[in-house]
């Protein structure tokens, strides 16, 4: 290389540097902008036929329906269970479902319960016998204040991803607005910089995020729906709206004992004992278990990845990167799987200069 060259290396290396900090408060609204707008293009293409070419109309069109599609399921949810939560300290407080007489009837139910339990029941049941109510009385009431203290710290937690969530929104906007330019200068920029094989995987890099993102949906939606009659049957009045909550925590990568676990909890102090006990083995041994099987499943289908690939890719990305970590993952682990098959493919699959014969792409399976 000349100097010449080497000193535009080092200038493209600080300018990238310096465009990394300042960018880098919001990379995570960027990147979920970025998804977003790879699983909606295809929809975003037919607006964009039916509003007669116009791209502004056609992106404001589509922020405005991602937009209601997002935002508003959380706060009708939020708004709910804001003012569930606060029916519930009252009634604590004023000694209602959680009174000493409940707590005693409550605990003699147990104990018949688990005195039924093989080899160990009677010694649950002595167990229980020496609990002093009084002080599961006073915990559960005082309980009840930290759960709101907690939902105020989890509603600036919300507070704050929302923000995000605007930034995302707006950022989504500019992206189906200037959506075909960005594609056609990737395509030249990875032209430049690795010829076709690099530009070879713009497709599979398409496919694969729809197939994620596509798999991590339905992996909630079945979450969801399994708590959601698990509550339900169990008598629990805001089952739909928990069940929805549960749906949306499980694409969020946010364990669904949170939903329901807390329901077993007031089940069992309301002296409900078998209502308690079979929502806790539906909830731990079915909703809680059930997308370690599916999320692989429809992920790898879509994609013709490994289910264990995906598996570990889902699982190693949300520990490496944190939420956005749950499509980073599969997505890197498809895209080298493209290459891998690219470099060890025969001879004879490699395209020609016209293009001719191609490479399978990821959802070909190998013979």
């Amino acid at each position: 290389m000349t100097r010449q060259q080497w000193a535009m290396l080092v200038v493209a290396g600080v300018l990238a540097w310096v465009a990394y900090l300042v960018l880098g408060p919001f990379l995570p609204a960027i990147a979920w902008a970025a998804i977003l707008a790879l699983v909606s293009w295809p929809l975003y293409q037919k607006v964009y036929e039916i509003l007669d070419k116009r791209s502004i109309y056609a992106a404001l069109a589509m922020t405005l329906l991602v937009s209601l599609s997002v935002i508003l399921p959380v706060v009708l949810i939020a708004a709910s269970l804001a003012s569930d939560a606060v029916e519930l300290y009252r009634t604590v407080q004023a000694d209602g479902s959680m009174s000493l007489a409940a707590l005693k009837e409550s605990y003699a139910a147990l104990g018949r319960t688990v005195a039924r339990v093989p080899v160990v029941g009677g010694q649950l049941q002595n167990w229980l016998r020496e609990v002093d109510l009084v002080q599961v009385q006073q915990w559960l009431r005082s309980g009840a204040g930290r759960i709101l203290t907690w939902l105020a710290g989890f509603g600036q937690a919300i507070s704050g991803a929302l923000v995000t969530l605007g930034l995302t929104i707006f950022t989504l906007f500019f992206l189906y607005l200037s959506g075909l330019d960005l594609v056609r200068q990737t395509r030249e920029a990875l032209e430049k910089l690795g010829g076709e094989p690099l530009v070879s995987l713009l497709d599979p890099l398409g496919a694969t995020v729809r197939a994620v993102v596509l798999g991590l949906v339905l992996t909630g939606a079945a979450q969801g729906l399994l708590a959601g009659l698990g509550l339900w049957v169990a008598g629990i009045e805001i089952a739909l709206i928990l069940g929805v909550l549960a749906a949306l925590l499980s694409i969020l990568q946010i364990p669904t004992p949170v939903v329901w676990f807390p329901c077993v909890i007031w089940l069992a102090a309301n002296g409900q004992t078998w209502q308690a006990v079979a929502l806790f083995l539906w909830g731990a041994l079915v909703v809680g278990t059930i997308d370690n099987f599916l999320k692989p499943l429809f992920i790898s289908q879509g994609t013709g990845i490994p289910i264990l690939l995906v598996f570990f890719g889902v699982l190693g990305g949300l520990l490496a990167f944190g939420t956005i970590g749950i499509v980073v993952g599969p997505v890197s682990l498809a895209l080298l799987l493209v290459l891998w098959r690219r470099w060890t493919a025969p001879p004879e699959t490699v395209p020609n200069a016209a293009g001719q014969t191609p490479l399978p792409t990821i959802k070909e399976k190998q013979t």
